[in-house]
């Protein structure tokens, strides 16, 4: 049943199995019905024609993918011929069958040719309807028990196929809404994140230092973060290196952050760190541990120790969140004057 819900098929060749499925299911409750009702006359033998037609017509749309020219012949046969003789043969209770042709060209053609081809259809159910009464057929006059039972089967058979027609088509719906929402739900997340490390970027960073900067109870520092000659690390051993570095460090970055706040690359080989209720002993222990493994990782894959060197600035109520970048660049940048592989929380010490 997936192959009537997978979105990555084609929307108009999911509503098409369901015409098929549909009239299949349908014209074979007829067919049946009309067998065991009225044994194995005229009428019987056609609706087991229509049934064949509809079998006809689902090959045609799924295995030679003519889904339009399909659904055309298929519900051209039920609407324009099937239903209207079978209402000038036993008419009264096999008049549903006319409405739930309509449902069908409402459904499954496209509205500007099914406007037209309802009217078409309405004047052929409206001939047959006038046709019976003028010059009725002429059979065996039958019993209330056979016409409760044909009207009864009819019902049935119309209330069967608008049921599973509505409820596969609401599903289908369904369906589609939860892949929107998911993909709606990734394209965000792509617009927040970095492509390369999976750390949120710069853009989202300014939308979550906002957020906290409005809750005036949230307290929190800015880590500016700069890999210490990390050019040099590009020259040397390739860009592809260098980017499997940034992953590295970006991996670590979310290790040691974990539930405390959030990593951001901020741009190039420079990230950002939000920590929130954490004091300075600890986001110092925290940085060193980075340090560490951020060594230790470099020196297995090139025999070299890589560092890093950061700016801390401590959010205090009214800062900007351009004030808050600068003030944590201008740490970062005395870290770096100082010798780097070190972190600068305050400037006078």
């Amino acid at each position: 049943m997936n192959f009537l819900f997978d979105t990555s098929i084609d929307v108009n060749r999911r509503q098409f199995y369901v015409l098929a499925m549909g009239s299949c299911i349908g014209n074979l409750a007829g067919f049946i019905g009309n067998a065991l009702i009225f044994g194995w006359n005229g009428t019987t033998i056609f609706c087991g024609i229509c049934m064949l037609l509809m079998a006809a017509g689902s090959f045609i749309g799924i295995k030679k993918g003519q889904i339009r020219y399909a659904s055309y012949l298929m519900i051209a046969v039920l609407s324009l011929v099937e239903f209207p003789i079978l209402y000038y043969i036993y008419q009264t209770g096999t008049i549903v069958y006319m409405v739930l042709a309509m449902v069908a060209i409402a459904i499954f053609i496209p509205t500007g040719n099914a406007i037209r081809f309802a009217g078409i259809v309405i004047v052929a159910d409206v001939a047959a309807v006038i046709l019976a009464y003028m010059r009725p057929l002429e059979s065996e006059k039958l019993s209330k028990e056979v016409v409760l039972q044909s009207t009864l089967c009819s019902l049935l058979i119309v209330l069967l196929c608008v049921f599973l027609i509505s409820i596969l088509l609401q599903m289908q719906r369904q369906r589609q809404e939860e892949e929107v929402k998911k993909l709606n739900e990734q394209l965000k997340d792509a617009a927040d994140k970095d492509a390369l490390t999976g750390l949120y970027n710069r853009r989202y960073l300014n939308q979550y230092l906002g957020e906290l900067i409005l809750d005036e109870k949230e307290e929190f520092d800015a880590v500016l973060i700069d890999l210490d000659f990390f050019k040099h690390v590009n020259d040397n051993y390739g860009h592809g290196f260098g980017d499997i570095i940034l992953v590295e460090f970006a991996r670590l970055l979310t290790k040691h952050v974990k539930n405390k706040g959030i990593a951001v690359r901020f741009g190039g080989e420079e990230f950002m760190l939000v920590l929130k209720g954490m004091n300075t002993d600890e986001i110092g222990k925290m940085l060193e541990h980075i340090r560490r493994e951020y060594k230790e990782y470099t020196k297995h894959e090139k025999n070299i120790e890589c560092s890093f060197s950061s700016g801390v600035q401590h959010y205090t109520e009214g800062i900007a969140v351009t004030v808050l970048y600068r003030l944590a660049d201008e740490k970062l940048y005395t870290a770096k004057e100082r010798g780097r592989n070190q972190d600068v929380f305050d400037l006078e010490s």
